[in-house]
């Protein structure tokens, strides 16, 4: 399981690339927290949640559908260095207004909006480059890495914006993803990609547009699937949950912005173990039975949450909620770079992550109505089945559960 990861790092231009991709993605989790806990505390509002999460999650339908032409048609990794020049200088903002003392909701709704713009750039920009970076042999390993920089940052960044907050303010927080953003755009100025092996010269392939892309979606039942049932993960498990997790910490479990954050922590600890242990070792089943069971397992772990919440019962059913679901991208991520040809990849992924992270919006959105009419109960109990019903509906999907099975076995 070790030798896949040495074998990774072993080479100095992915070490720089999972070296910045890591502290960008801890500079995250930290503005995300520091900004949550902000909202609140100014409006101790759900629907104030909810109106930050759409602007952090909502423009990425329109910049969605530019981020996947620019990765195509341009240096990935220029496309990707701009892309955080600008939002580290849009994050910097927040503790320069801040230190003026004219901060607004507004001010943080707008840095939120410049976020959700452009983040697919980095978001299909990511597994856009991971063929180039690493072996085909390799790419569940590295696709395990992308998780579990991710997830690395979710254990540390809330942890650590959950007490700086109570030291030096939400808003000055996010310096540190200021930081990360410059640290990130250094790291992909050097670092040298794999010529595609996959793929005709530039100047012979085939001209691709977001239309094949789409054509490629909705022929392929693997990706289709997947796409709606991480959809409705999103919606659930992401934009719900975004909303009524810090109300409650606060409300039910009486906590501040560190007990927030070590939710938060406790979930992406789950997920740092899950997202290790799938990116090292081979499987008995297809990687589509082994996505639809583990999203319906992500669900029942939501559930536990409904019965006589406690600290220490939220916490285990969060680690639980992380650990079940790490793994899906993963195994999505490998399947789709197996069918995606590599100059329809920054199109693709971008379509495919967009779609995806609309479910976010659209989860903050209904949290901001749905709290106020049905209660924190209920709500979760809302997430919880939108997060489980598509996995068992996709097992029904003969393509997705023998997804993957014969490459695997072949190997």
């Amino acid at each position: 399981m070790l030798t896949n990861y040495r074998d990774i790092f072993s080479q100095p231009s992915q070490a720089l690339f999972w070296g910045g991709f890591t502290f960008s993605a801890l500079g995250d989790a930290m503005t995300r927290v520091a900004l949550t806990w902000y909202v609140y505390e100014q409006t101790q509002s759900a629907e104030a949640l909810g109106w930050l999460t759409v602007c952090y999650t909502g423009p990425i339908i329109v910049g969605g559908l530019a981020a996947g032409t620019l990765l195509d048609r341009f240096d990935r990794r220029r496309v990707m260095v701009w892309d955080n020049v600008i939002r580290g200088l849009a994050v910097a903002s927040i503790p320069i207004v801040q230190a003026l003392g004219v901060l607004t909701l507004y001010h943080v709704y707008a840095v939120a909006a410049v976020y959700g713009l452009l983040m697919m750039i980095s978001l299909a920009g990511g597994p856009a480059l991971i063929p180039s970076l690493v072996e085909p042999e390799h790419l569940s390993t590295a696709n395990a890495l992308e998780t579990l920089s991710y997830t690395v940052g979710g254990i540390l960044g809330p942890l650590a914006a959950g007490v700086l907050i109570a030291w030096v303010g939400a808003p000055n927080v996010v310096a540190v993803d200021a930081l990360s953003y410059l640290v990130f755009a250094l790291a992909l100025a050097r670092v040298q990609l794999r010529p595609a092996s996959d793929e005709p010269d530039r100047a012979d392939a085939p001209a691709y547009h977001l239309g094949h892309a789409v054509r490629l979606l909705f022929s392929n039942k693997v990706l289709l699937s997947t796409t709606l049932m991480f959809m409705a993960f999103n919606i659930g498990g992401g934009g719900l949950l975004s909303v009524w997790l810090p109300i409650l910490s606060d409300q039910t479990l009486h906590g501040g912005p560190e007990l927030y954050g070590a939710l938060l922590g406790a979930l992406s600890l789950g997920e740092v173990v899950s997202a290790f242990l799938a990116g090292g070792r081979r499987w008995t089943l297809s990687l589509g039975a082994l996505i639809c069971i583990a999203q319906m397992l992500s669900g029942l772990a939501l559930a536990l949450l409904l019965w006589r919440p406690t600290v220490v019962s939220v916490i285990a059913g969060l680690a639980l909620f992380g650990a079940f679901s790490a793994p899906l991208t993963i195994w999505a991520q490998t399947l789709r770079m197996r069918v995606i040809p590599e100059r329809l990849r920054g199109r693709a992924f971008a379509l495919l992550r967009m779609l995806m992270q609309s479910g976010n919006p659209i989860g903050g959105g209904l949290a901001g109505v749905l709290l106020p009419a049905l209660g924190l109960t209920a709500v979760i109990a809302v997430s919880a089945g939108l997060v489980a019903l598509p996995g068992l509906l996709g097992y029904r999907v003969k393509e997705l559960r023998l997804g993957g099975d014969d490459a695997e076995r072949s190997r």
